[in-house]
């Protein structure tokens, strides 16, 4: 028997951790940890921000001498129309250095286009962590929306179900006519419609979460935490302010900054270059050669003359960029105004929306209450009574509905700023 015993406990046990295993509790913070590992997005948006580092690192090699070294192994001689003659092979080794003087601002101007594109890659960051940052938040709200929908829509199917019970009651006693015995029944079947629709968003919303965080499971994820949220301050912030520190508007300035670099790049073609090299090197016969010392100082002064207009219309184009650059920056911050304000608007009345919805909520409750127990002793029609339970149930999905939107709004006005839990 205490065998038995052992083998239930057992069994019991590993059931129990089988049932655990099938769900994975997700707070918000483990969600944000998640993205910051697993995002494809975001790690692309990094990379490419490493690289425009290192390549301003690579334009900077222009204002440091090239050094090299080689071995070589050369054999000459002479052909006649019957032999030839060889006059033996020769070994060399030479170290040799050269370095650009002024080659017409053309290293100045190379480096200065890196950093704008680096500029511009580090708000290209900044927008993908925002971006992110609301993608992470609309789907974790979606998931919590999905949560509460299924309780309550069992909450309402329960209620449908006592409801329908009443009526059937009054029914059976000739105190209700079969036309409120049918919508009741209806009003039970939508109920059930409805928690079955709950169910499958759940499922939904479960693969929109997962393809933000980079879960790749089967397992249902339950949400452990509601999303930290924050309150308006009640002042109005200032959109001038915050226009200028948003990732859109550094992206605009940044490459107003290398189409000016891109220019000078370009007109560096007009100036002369100058360069000065010296080279020391080994001569023999044989290997390692050590039979002659050479060495070499050299200067070379490059003015170019003519080819094809190449220069010339280069400048014009990059004077073209350049000017449209600036356009763009000058429209830019008539558009960031824009977006800021309604984005802070609509943040700002889904705060209060989600409020109002609470307390109309809190108020149908209560008359639905007295509605039942009025309806119980003969006291209200059943069309007053359905009405205040339907908006009972109206005002509770709307509820829901101003909870998520609540968040979802705060991530947006987040993502005009180009801010959010990523930054």
């Amino acid at each position: 028997m205490p065998f038995y015993r052992k083998c239930i406990i057992l069994l019991t046990a590993t059931t129990w951790t089988v049932l655990a295993q099938a769900q994975q509790s997700l707070t918000f913070s483990q969600a944000l940890d998640m993205v910051k590992k697993n995002n494809s997005d975001l790690q692309y948006s990094e990379e490419i921000f490493k690289a425009s580092e290192y390549n301003i690192r690579s334009n900077q090699s222009g204002y440091y001498p090239q050094l090299s070294a080689g071995l070589g192994y050369a054999q000459s001689g002479t052909s006649e129309d019957t032999f030839s003659t060889s006059s033996g092979g020769a070994y060399s080794s030479t170290v040799s250095a050269s370095q650009n003087l002024f080659r017409g601002f053309s290293d100045s101007a190379k480096v200065d286009q890196a950093r704008g594109q680096s500029r511009v890659a580090e708000a290209s960051l900044r927008t993908t962590r925002s971006q992110v940052s609301y993608d992470l938040k609309a789907a974790y709200a979606s998931a919590i929306y999905a949560r509460d929908s299924i309780k309550i829509s069992e909450d309402i199917v329960k209620r449908r179900n006592d409801n329908l019970r009443i009526v059937q009651l009054r029914f059976e006693s000739g105190r209700e006519n079969k036309g409120s015995l049918l919508l009741s029944q209806a009003n039970f079947k939508q109920a059930q419609l409805d928690r079955q629709k709950a169910n499958n968003a759940q499922e939904t919303s479960q693969a929109d979460l997962k393809k933000v965080i980079g879960l790749d499971t089967e397992e249902t994820v339950t949400i452990g935490e509601d999303i930290p949220l924050r309150e308006p301050t009640g002042k109005e912030p200032d959109f001038k302010s915050i226009a200028t520190s948003t990732p859109d508007r550094q992206t605009y300035e940044a490459q107003v900054d290398v189409s000016e670099a891109s220019l000078k790049n370009t007109r560096s073609g007009f100036f002369p270059s100058l360069d000065v090299s010296a080279s020391i090197g080994d001569y023999g016969q044989s290997f390692y050669p050590n039979t002659q010392d050479r060495w070499a100082l050299g200067a070379t002064f490059t003015l170019p003359l003519f080819n094809g207009g190449r220069d010339y219309y280069a400048t014009k184009s990059s004077a073209s960029q350049l000017y449209a650059a600036k356009s763009s920056l000058a429209g830019i911050d008539r558009t960031l105004l824009s977006t800021l304000k309604k984005a802070y608007t609509t943040y700002v009345e889904s705060v209060s929306q989600l409020a109002v919805n609470d307390a109309f909520v809190q108020a149908a409750r209560t008359r639905a209450d007295i509605a039942r127990a009025k309806y119980n002793n003969g006291l209200m029609s059943f069309e007053d009574w359905d009405n205040i339970e339907t908006d009972l149930i109206t005002k509770t999905k709307q509820y829901l509905s101003s909870k998520r939107d609540r968040i979802v709004a705060e991530a947006a006005w987040e993502r005009a700023q180009g801010v959010g839990a990523l930054l």
